[in-house]
């Protein structure tokens, strides 16, 4: 199957890419701030998932500069994921409401940017091309 992508898809993904490095480094450096700003008490274990978190969101970012930009779905994965591991988190430990919830808005955005940037880079898409 062949596709076909716009030149601005492609500038959005290679965007979404570079800001999951940048993501991912600020998880990787400071997993302290990181869940701190999302509302979550940090921990040991807090520390150890936001790093684990952010080496991921690194390979997200590798994965769509170095590769296709239809390794953008590698991110909507990854925002599933999150969402699911914060709410969990402020559940867990009773944490900030209003920054938690602030943060899952947030991450919510990013996952919405994310499967409008996916669905446009052809795979998956309506602007998938058709094979031949």
């Amino acid at each position: 199957m062949s596709t076909s992508t716009s030149p601005r898809s492609d500038a959005v993904a290679r965007l979404l890419g570079a800001v999951s490095l940048g993501l991912g480094a600020s998880e990787l450096v400071a997993p302290d701030t990181v869940v701190s700003m999302a509302g979550v008490r940090p921990s040991r274990r807090t520390r150890l998932l936001t790093r684990a978190l952010g080496a991921r969101e690194c390979g997200h970012g590798a994965a769509i500069l170095l590769g296709a930009p239809r390794l953008v779905w590698t991110r909507v994965v990854g925002d599933v994921l999150d969402v699911a591991l914060l709410a969990a988190g402020l559940v867990k430990n009773r944490s900030s409401a209003r920054r938690g919830t602030l943060a899952l808005l947030v991450l919510s955005g990013i996952g919405a940017a994310d499967v409008y940037a996916a669905s446009t880079t052809g795979v998956g898409g309506a602007h998938a091309a058709p094979s031949h």
